[in-house]
């Protein structure tokens, strides 16, 4: 009876072994450089490059730019769990943020976006979508 228990639970471990634990996501690493567009009105889109650099266990933080790997505008910071995203962007000269909300894949990020000046409601939501550069 032990023999046969014990093959089973060798029998299990090869099997997740080769096809990966079921019940562990496969993480989509978001780190590198995007461009996002932020679309506020039909004559008036948004545009800077996103660095993500860090992305980990759900995490993620960043900055964006005007010019890819510079940090002039501010930085981002938020979470992921699954094909959902959420972030913050609060701007270096100070009050203004932007609450992103959306989807993504290993290619594109696409959502909705909330405008705020001073912790006070300024416009949107807006669309986003933001595609890698690399």
């Amino acid at each position: 009876m032990k023999r046969v228990a014990f093959v089973v639970v060798i029998a299990v471990a090869v099997v997740i072994l080769f096809t990966g634990c079921p019940s562990v996501a496969k993480t989509r690493s978001l780190v590198g450089a995007w461009n996002l567009s932020v679309i506020r009105s039909e004559s008036e889109t948004f545009t800077a490059f996103m660095q993500i650099t860090t992305h980990e266990k759900g995490k993620l933080d960043g900055y964006l730019g005007n010019h890819i790997y510079t940090a002039n505008y501010g930085t981002i910071s938020g979470t992921t769990s699954k094909d959902n995203i959420s972030f913050l962007y609060s701007s270096y000269e100070g009050g203004e943020t932007i609450e992103f909300t959306g989807r993504f894949d290993s290619d594109g990020m696409t959502g909705t976006a909330t405008v705020c000046i001073n912790s006070s409601y300024k416009s949107g939501p807006h669309d986003w979508t933001a595609q890698r550069t690399e």
